[in-house]
């Protein structure tokens, strides 16, 4: 097994979260949010049948290299389309007569592919819901998107990341997934820790830099499995203030955890003198009975706390 696959493997075994500590939720928007279009290779699709022409999509090709630098933010989507047609159309038209080649209204195309990807992706309802109620009990929630101009415009246009608390695009980083630089960007803008992030992707790759900075990861397959591993967390019910709920929980476990090592110190020193009056053999008993409460009160908190403490795979 290569040292890629074996870094995949890693990232999906289990994981302890600490309930406790979350407090961001970080999601990707195409494949989680909403359906994943694929309107950009309909777009090409369309061009190779306009124009009579083959473009390579395969991962070392031209187009990719260029789809790369569009989601950067290094060229905007109009540029994307101009250098396409430089590479595989322009060079290879039939020069017949005087006239000069015919130039493509790459204005069409770039109206067209707004419309295609505005009428194919419908963000999910059952999805928003999860986020408000994420938002309702006291979670902070931010969106972390692979995207480009054209994308980031018709899901302004509709509203789609109104309902984030942050947003934080590619294209307006200069960074991508699953470059893990965008990853600690996002961390040190949050002014937090991976320890204290869930992350939720469709795409196993874009799981392993966030694992590696130590936040809890989920590989998106539908609501019905989001819903079922938030459930597996302890958070499916996601009531009004559950965070501060879970946190509360834990302060109680903390404060009963240190009554009962000082009861149990006390013990200690009290069981070492016991012998020497009837009076400190009094207090022995007495110290004892305090310490068996709190040992009592520590141990059902103990409980509480496990709970908090669940196991989950990423998928």
């Amino acid at each position: 097994m290569d040292s890629t696959n074996k870094i995949l493997e890693k990232t999906l075994e289990w994981q302890k979260v600490k309930l406790y500590k979350i407090k961001h939720f970080i999601f990707d928007f195409g494949g989680v949010l909403v359906e994943q279009s694929f309107t950009d290779n309909n777009l090409l699709d369309v061009l190779e049948h306009d124009l009579g022409i083959q473009i390579p999509r395969d991962s070392k090709s031209y187009t990719k290299k260029m789809n790369r630098r569009m989601k950067a933010g290094r060229i905007a989507s109009k540029e994307y389309l101009e250098k396409l047609l430089e590479e595989y159309y322009y060079p290879h038209q039939k020069k017949d007569g005087a006239l000069p080649a015919k130039k493509v209204n790459i204005e069409y195309y770039l109206e067209l592919w707004f419309e295609m990807y505005t009428r194919l992706t419908n963000f999910s309802y059952k999805m928003e819901n999860c986020i408000e109620r994420l938002h309702h009990a006291g979670y902070t929630v931010s969106l972390l998107s692979n995207t480009f101009d054209i994308h980031v415009k018709s899901i302004e246009l509709r509203g789609f990341y109104d309902i984030f608390d942050h947003v934080y695009l590619s294209n307006e980083l200069g960074m991508i997934k699953p470059d893990i630089k965008k990853y600690k960007y996002v961390l040190k803008k949050l002014d937090t820790e991976g320890k204290k992030c869930i992350f939720i992707d469709d795409k196993l790759p874009n799981l392993v830099p966030a694992r590696k900075l130590g936040m809890v990861v989920l590989k998106f397959e539908s609501v019905e499995k989001f819903d079922q591993q938030l459930t597996q967390l302890g958070i499916g019910e996601l009531s009004k203030g559950l965070r501060k709920q879970i946190k509360n929980k834990y302060e109680n476990y903390k404060e009963t955890k240190k009554k009962y090592k000082k009861a149990k110190k006390e013990l200690k020193k009290a069981e070492k003198k016991r012998t020497k009056s009837l009076k400190n053999r009094l207090k022995y008993f007495l110290k004892k009975k305090t310490f068996l409460k709190h040992k009592e009160e520590y141990e059902k908190e103990k409980e509480v706390v496990e709970e908090l403490e669940p196991k989950i795979k990423p998928s």
